[in-house]
């Protein structure tokens, strides 16, 4: 009989006789199932970078987009802006809220904006004063052609030359003719040393080999007010101011300062007729800081170019007395180095100091 032993694990192991049991073998259907998951895992993992891209540049403008407009309330540059804010708000659901930053001729507020941080949120809308002629004019802690880059340019203004019915010339010619046979006695007013009223003033001098006494004024309807009243002779001022008063026939319109024509004063022959290459204009475009993303920018372009082909834009632009005009891309920024070069050239031969 035998006696009942319990069995040693160790001697079972060392006698070779120990089974030891292996774990279940998956079968092959989950084996399938687990390969196509890790895939799927994979795959989603590998386009997650692709997919970043475009769901990022989605979320721009994830918050108000403001305008610097760097002149006083009123001015048709902060109704532009509002025009167009407006119209931007309504269609990507974001406020535009425009800021009012005058002064130094426009300086203060293109010095904001070249200094925001460039994520698009800080924008500047500006006529070209401070970025073609205030450099030139006043000392400025920017660099308009590397510290803003050109979104777009959306609209245009020409300066009109008149002289009031006291003065009894009716055309270019006649001034002219008049400035030549009494040197230094005709008179032209503008809105102060180094405006744009001035600066036209200058190159008319310049261009017709005149002399005529320069009489600055705190603003630009000062200086027409004094044209009205016989105290002055002539001024070069915009359109949109001049108008009213030409259609009333309370002054004579001599030129209009555009390359072409305007059709706001159809009748009135441009400066450029009878002195090739003068052209004297505002345009109004919208800048961002240096470093902006190119797609932020081509985003703002697209929207800019899609209210501008609205078609009641061009009549609220007319009211102003402002022409609808596009330009963006390489264009634009041939045309304000151009700019910038002839304005800086025009100031320095002048010896024109702002004051």
């Amino acid at each position: 009989m035998e006696c009942g032993l319990a069995r040693n694990p160790h001697d079972e192991w060392a006698a070779g006789t120990m089974r030891i049991s292996e774990p279940p073998r998956p079968k092959a259907n989950v084996l399938k199932q687990s390969r196509r998951q890790i895939l799927k895992v994979a795959a989603f993992a590998a386009a997650l970078p692709g997919m970043s891209r475009p769901v990022s540049a989605q979320t721009y403008p994830s918050r108000p987009i403001h305008f610097i407009v760097p002149f006083p309330p009123g001015s048709p540059n902060e109704i532009l802006a509002r025009l167009y804010g407006d119209r931007l708000s309504d269609d990507w659901k974001q406020a535009a809220v425009v800021e009012l930053r005058p002064g130094a001729t426009g300086t203060i507020g293109a010095e904001t904006v070249a200094r925001a941080a460039p994520d698009g949120y800080t924008l500047l809308f500006t006529v070209d004063l401070p970025i073609t002629m205030a450099p030139a004019l006043v000392k400025v802690n920017y660099d308009p052609q590397r510290d803003l880059l050109p979104v777009a340019l959306v609209a245009r203004t020409e300066n009109v030359v008149v002289v009031g019915r006291s003065a009894g010339i009716d055309s270019l010619a006649e001034l002219v003719a008049a400035a030549k046979a009494k040197p230094a006695t005709l008179t032209f007013a503008s809105a102060g040393h180094g405006s744009p009223s001035h600066l036209c003033g200058e190159m008319i001098k310049r261009q017709a080999g005149i002399d005529m006494v320069h009489v600055p004024f705190t603003g630009v309807a000062p200086g027409m007010n004094a044209v009205l009243a016989g105290n002055v002779t002539m001024l070069c001022g915009p359109i949109s101011l001049a108008l009213p008063f030409v259609q009333s026939g309370k002054v004579a319109a001599l030129a209009v300062t555009g390359e072409k024509p305007s059709p706001l004063l159809p009748g009135v022959a441009p400066l450029a007729a009878t002195y090739p290459g003068f052209e004297i204009s505002a345009w109004f475009a919208l800048f961002a800081p240096a470093g902006t993303p190119a797609s932020t920018r081509q985003l703002l372009r697209e929207e800019l170019q899609k209210i501008y082909a609205a078609p009641a834009i061009g009549g609220r632009l007319t009211a102003l007395g402002l022409q609808p005009e596009w330009m963006a891309g390489d264009e634009l920024v041939r045309m304000i180095a151009d700019d910038v070069r002839k304005w800086r050239d025009l100031i320095s031969s002048a010896g024109i100091k702002a004051e």
